[in-house]
């Protein structure tokens, strides 16, 4: 990954040679990859199961699952505080380490108190989820800088991959625990040593920041107004990204959280069965994440995804198969959609930042997460009063029992069908048309598949 200098893309960094550049890279990779473990073991199916067990109900579930995406208006004020001191390295650290060291105090509260953990759990997520949204466009600004625009889809691309691999390690190793830990009649004390290793990464990622250096703050500090709030949203083509991926966000948060409470109380799957399935689809990420950040950089973010925003649009329709006696195509369902949600989120990561102006930028990630963020809450706590409404539902309909959580997944569907068509609609001028790219994957396949015909003569028809 050779670069130089003038590749930084915000300007020089201190001592920025091509040595350096990749040192602070493979540092923010390997970061990323810890804090990913503290993403891992204090959300997704762990934060729902660890709700469960404290006696949550769906409209519980649906706020848990919501109020991070609500806790993203912080950026507005991580921007203000970004641009008024240019301290942005500062700001990042000691909110990343506010938000994510707070878990520490889940532990014993849920060992001594179970009567007030559901009420901890939710105040800590909060104060988290604040925290880190404030940490975030710092760090996005501050990356941004650093990874230089020619490369930008493949780093991102091999920085997925790391964050895949300890998925993968992060999501067995924690189910393996939480079930020895459940068979013993020893939950909680599962819980809460998945969480203080949580922790543990997270202080890890900390360090590793915090080696990576940023520009002097007299180059990042901007003269400020109140009206610096208002620059992305008279950004016409910026404007347009926000309500595309807002659509897009209500479409996958109005059923998002139900996906693993299904898994437990109605499929009866396992904390080991539900690291499986995860780990299958972080497989696929890693296998992934580089050529779509090949496909990035060759043909931009766009047709990729729409391409795997319209892929996604099935994923919903498949879990209303599985019953607690047929789990089998969920594990096509991980591959499938693991292929799909790898080359999205690179893609919708890249986006923002890409359509972004290189001064000011940290105001237009921020803008960018408080829009889309609100689309989310809103629909996940949608979600969650139409799931309590709908408790009472056991329809018959040959072996499957329709549930309200399976109402979610078909609105999900529908609404990220018609998400996926809107993002069509925004215009990314270095990008190519949709039906290139597919004719180029198309014909990479066929390459490769003559290629193993001349290597195993086998398969030959002959």
């Amino acid at each position: 990954m050779a670069v130089d200098d003038t590749d930084l893309t915000g300007g020089p960094l201190p001592s920025a040679g091509e040595t350096s550049v990749r040192k602070w890279l493979t540092f923010a990779s390997v970061e990323g990859a810890c804090a990913n473990v503290f993403t891992v073991l204090t959300g997704g199916a762990f934060l729902t199961g660890l709700a469960l067990m404290l006696g949550a109900d769906d409209l519980a579930l649906g706020l848990l699952g919501a109020i991070p995406f609500l806790a993203q208006v912080a950026q507005l004020l991580a921007a203000y505080l970004v641009d008024r001191t240019g301290y942005r390295k500062v700001i990042c650290l000691w909110f990343s380490v506010a938000g994510r060291q707070s878990w520490w105090v889940i532990p014993p509260i849920i060992l001594l108190a179970g009567r007030w953990g559901l009420e901890a759990l939710i105040l800590v997520v909060a104060f988290s989820s604040l925290s880190l949204m404030i940490a975030t466009p710092a760090w996005m600004a501050w990356m941004a800088d650093l990874v230089p625009d020619r490369i930008r889809g493949r780093y991102f691309g091999y920085r997925s991959a790391a964050v895949a691999i300890t998925t993968l390690a992060a999501t067995i190793i924690g189910g393996l625990v939480l079930d020895w830990f459940r068979a013993d009649g020893r939950a909680a004390t599962g819980f809460a040593v998945i969480i203080g290793a949580a922790a543990l990464f997270a202080l890890i990622a900390a360090i590793l920041l915090n080696r990576i250096p940023d520009r002097p703050p007299r180059q990042l500090k901007i003269g400020f107004s109140w009206s610096h709030f208002l620059v992305p949203l008279r950004d016409r083509r910026f404007r347009h990204l926000l309500l595309v991926f807002c659509v897009w966000n209500i479409a996958v948060g109005i059923a998002a959280v139900f996906f693993g409470a299904h898994m437990l109380t109605n499929l009866r799957m396992s904390f080991t069965q539900i690291s499986l399935y995860t780990c299958a689809a972080a497989v696929v990420a890693v296998v992934l994440n580089r050529p779509w950040g090949m496909l990035i950089d060759r043909f931009g973010s766009r047709p990729v995804v729409v391409f795997c925003g319209l892929g996604i649009a099935l994923v919903p329709f498949i879990w209303l198969i599985p019953r607690a006696d047929s789990l089998w195509i969920l594990w096509f369902e991980a591959v499938y959609s693991g292929a799909l949600w790898a080359g999205f989120n690179l893609g919708a990561f890249t986006i923002p930042i890409a359509n972004s102006p290189k001064e000011g930028r940290t105001i237009y990630l921020a803008m960018f997460s408080v829009i889309t963020g609100v689309g989310f809450f809103a629909a996940s706590l949608i979600g969650g009063i139409l799931a309590e409404h709908w408790g009472s539902i056991h329809w018959s309909v040959g072996p499957q029992t329709v549930v309200n959580y399976h109402i979610l997944f078909a609105i999900s569907g529908v609404l990220r069908l018609a998400a996926a068509l809107l993002i069509m609609s925004f215009h990314e001028p270095a990008a190519a048309r949709l039906p290139i790219m597919v004719q180029f994957m198309g014909d990479a396949v066929v390459r490769r598949l003559s290629v193993a015909r001349h290597i195993f003569p086998w398969l030959r028809n002959e």
